[in-house]
């Protein structure tokens, strides 16, 4: 293979260096100075003359450039230099493979990502996780209660109108709710209403976004660290995962934290098949 042959190889160090020297409008000296080498590193790497060039380089160019070092290195199309906690809640051998085996229906789940209200779905659950609604719900409660005590008194005061008192009394009553009864509830009709707008979908044999499966599943694969499964937990997932919505749809930041967490709740809180 001579210099043009490697240069031209899309997935070499030297393909992927030079362009991203290029992409950022810098001469190969001043990348040389930017990574403290020379510029006879640079350019022997660029040319394919330096097969194998030192790692702190590669290292300290992927910085440079905010890409990762497997993608420096050919060794994946994803350029995201990052990284994740590993060290948080184990997930069980049978909560991944249930995962990997498409156990779960994945066209299912495909049209719940992609529905334009899930993000919405998500933020709603982020609340009713935090109690974001329940001290309102709370104060609401209060403000009744003044009221029903209001018409206790009321009651002592003009007995003529005890029975319209009591009405007025139980219906207030009614109005009362659980901490996280409204959370709860916005969930149930935002949930279903996903649900049925999916079943329509599926009806009109509407199909999902253009997805090529074989990639998604290796961009997640490739997210994950390099252990056996057994010892991949429900945080690797979730990263995994809410790096690969990152990269296929346009969620913010916190669009793909709720991601991440709902991904991490539903794997912690996976049932083996035989329970």
């Amino acid at each position: 293979m001579g210099k043009s042959d490697f240069i031209e190889d899309e997935t070499s160090l030297a393909y992927r260096l030079s362009n991203l020297r290029k992409d950022h409008d810098l001469s190969q000296k001043q990348l040389a100075d930017q990574l403290h080498v020379t510029h006879s590193q640079i350019s022997r790497i660029e040319s394919g003359e330096t097969k194998n060039p030192n790692i702190s380089i590669v290292i300290d160019a992927a910085s440079f450039f905010h890409v990762s070092t497997d993608y420096l290195l050919g060794i994946t199309q994803i350029t995201s230099p990052k990284s994740y906690d590993i060290s948080e809640l184990g997930l069980s051998e049978e909560a991944v493979t249930r995962l990997i085996t498409r156990r779960i229906d994945v066209d299912i789940l495909n049209r719940l990502l992609e529905h334009e209200h899930f993000p919405k779905l998500c933020i709603m659950i982020r609340n009713y996780f935090d109690d974001t609604i329940a001290e309102g719900i709370m104060a609401r409660n209060k403000v009744i209660d003044l009221a029903v005590d209001q018409l206790t008194d009321m009651m002592t005061a003009e007995p003529s109108k005890r029975k319209e008192i009591i009405k007025d009394k139980q219906f207030l009553s009614s109005q009362r709710l659980g901490a996280n009864e409204a959370d709860i509830e916005k969930i149930k009709i935002q949930f279903m209403a996903i649900v049925r707008d999916i079943k329509s979908g599926m009806q009109k044999k509407e199909p999902t976004k253009a997805v090529a499966t074989a990639e998604a599943v290796q961009m997640i694969r490739n997210a994950l660290p390099d252990k056996p499964v057994s010892d991949i937990t429900s945080t690797d997932l979730a990263n995994a995962v809410a790096f690969y919505m990152g990269q296929t749809t346009d969620l913010n930041d916190e669009g793909l934290a709720m991601v991440q967490n709902l991904a991490k709740y539903i794997c912690d809180n996976s049932v083996p098949e035989n329970s």
